[in-house]
């Protein structure tokens, strides 16, 4: 009798400790669902801006021993595609009243839309020795003067830019930004290429990223006159350069040159800006940009 009763005791704990059980496993059967989204990246874009040059000027300059006056690709003053570190837009020694070169800048900007700006700066404008002929333009002979402080050759050499399209000629329907002797250029410090409210190449506001802009530029040594092409999509790429068509502009060594720049140098720099367009509306060179340029070493005196 009594083993009756213990087993009934034990088969009713274990009665309570299933219930117990069940009630336990019941507690944390919600009903539920889980989603993950894995790999959420965020990555910054780019603007960076790459620049090449393709350069042409007159053979004197580049072939001393059989020079014969005519047009040639320079490669001296001609760069692939890069960042600009020792890269020259002009290098040239010896230049005479009505020498001249022409240049094509290549304007890439990788990879988003942007407003691009330049700049211009004076470094070193310097007479350097004071020749007889030189001395004699101040009236006043064998005083080692040419009457002014410093170098002249800046105000006698002109030079213009243009918004090109890659042809290396300007042409009728092409626009001239910025025209003038290079004593102007120190004051041309913002110069707009493509902001909010102007674009060189047409209309207004940025350029497209991954493309590439072009703009001209010539200088002369004397006067410089406009004498644009007719617009021209050549389908040889060999014929439709300055050397067989012209640069559209005439260069004149004969009028308004005299020799107070005889042995005068210049020395200057160039500075191209870019910055994304997109949440930066109202962006304008004049306003937003400063150039800064990297501090000039003066040259040693021997």
């Amino acid at each position: 009798m009594t083993n009756l009763i213990n087993t009934k005791i034990l088969l009713s704990i274990a009665v309570v400790l299933a219930a117990a059980a069940l009630i336990i496993g019941a507690t944390f059967a919600f009903f539920s669902d889980t989603e993950t989204s894995t790999g959420n990246t965020l990555v910054a874009g780019a603007i960076d801006l790459k620049i090449d040059n393709e350069s042409y000027v007159i053979d004197y300059l580049t072939d001393t021993l059989n020079p014969t006056g005519v047009l040639v690709a320079n490669e001296g003053t001609s760069w692939d595609s890069t960042d600009l570190v020792l890269e020259k837009f002009f290098n040239f020694e010896d230049i005479k009243p009505g020498d001249f070169g022409e240049d094509t800048i290549s304007l890439t900007v990788d990879n988003n839309d942007a407003y691009l700006c330049a700049a211009a700066q004076i470094t070193e404008d310097e007479d350097n020795d004071i020749t007889e002929p030189e001395d004699e333009v101040s009236g006043l002979n064998n005083d080692d003067n040419d009457g002014t402080t410093d170098g002249d050759l800046d105000s006698q050499v002109n030079i213009v830019f243009w918004g090109d399209d890659g042809d290396n000629v300007f042409e009728v329907n092409e626009n001239v930004f910025l025209q003038g002797p290079i004593s102007g250029m120190g004051q041309v410090g913002q110069i707009a290429l493509a902001d909010s409210s102007t674009n060189i190449w047409g209309g207004s506001g940025p350029v497209e990223g991954a493309t590439t802009q072009y703009i001209g530029k010539q200088w002369c040594f004397g006067t410089l006159t406009p004498d644009p092409r007719p617009d021209r999509d050549d389908p040889n790429p060999a014929l439709n350069n300055p050397i067989n068509r012209g640069t559209g502009f005439t260069c004149s060594g004969a009028q308004a040159i005299d020799n107070i720049a005889q042995t005068d140098s210049v020395i200057g720099d160039l500075q191209f800006y870019a910055v994304q367009s997109r949440n930066n509306g109202t962006f304008t060179c004049a306003q937003n940009f400063t150039p800064v340029w990297p501090e000039v070493t003066p040259t040693p005196s021997i």
